[in-house]
């Protein structure tokens, strides 16, 4: 089997052919049909974005994830660092993503090359399996350094989207005490209003004096 049309085939659908090597594996699973699948396996991880887990994380490590004081809670601000976290969170999700593809590879090939091995080896069933085993143990490594970044990426996540919120209820908090301070604004200047007009007004040869009116808060 070429193995390079083979994978060709399975990225361009319109290529896909399961049927040109029927022949060969209706006879049976052999050692070299095993190591055969793992450098197919081997290939479809190479169609994956490149991950790594150290340079993710001195990536993130540079990346500043705070919120603004209440003191420094500006418009200029608020739009930088509201800017920040979507651009922050957008990256993480494709980093996620790409861990996330590496891990389903990962555990696909595990559970189907550990079956598969079983057929290609004599002796008793825990034989099997522990030969199985062996075959797969590449990939059980790699399915744990993607699983941590996951993890740690999960963890990053979980981060940014707080400060996300603490950032929104700041700018609510802001908002609220502006619209408090403004209706309190107005009805102070209307009372100041009303209190500079004289108490005794001349009009027509009458004497008349305002009403007051009542605030009430």
């Amino acid at each position: 089997m070429d193995e390079n049309n083979f994978i060709e085939q399975i990225i361009d659908w319109e290529k896909f052919d399961a049927s040109s090597q029927i022949s060969r594996r209706i006879n049976g699973v052999t050692k070299e049909h095993i190591e055969l699948e793992v450098k197919l396996w081997e290939k479809q991880l190479a169609l994956l974005e490149p991950l790594n887990y150290n340079k993710v994380m001195q990536e993130i490590d540079i990346w500043d994830i705070s919120v603004p004081s209440t003191h420094a809670l500006t418009q200029e601000n608020i739009a930088a660092t509201y800017a920040r976290l979507v651009a922050y969170k957008v990256r993480i999700s494709k980093l996620w993503a790409d861990a996330k593809a590496w891990r389903e590879v990962s555990e696909t090939a595990i559970k189907y090359l550990e079956e598969l091995s079983q057929g290609a080896f004599t002796g008793t069933a825990v034989e099997k399996k522990a030969n199985a085993t062996h075959i797969v143990q590449p990939f059980v490594h790699l399915k744990v350094q993607t699983s941590r970044l996951e993890n740690y990426l999960d963890k990053i996540h979980s981060a940014i989207t707080f400060c996300a919120q603490q950032l929104d209820l700041l700018l609510k908090e802001r908002q609220s005490r502006a619209k408090l301070n403004f209706r309190l604004g107005m009805e102070g200047e209307q009372i100041l209003t009303d209190t500079s007009q004289e108490e005794l007004v001349e009009e027509n040869g009458e004497v008349w004096k305002p009403v007051r009116k009542n605030y009430k808060r």
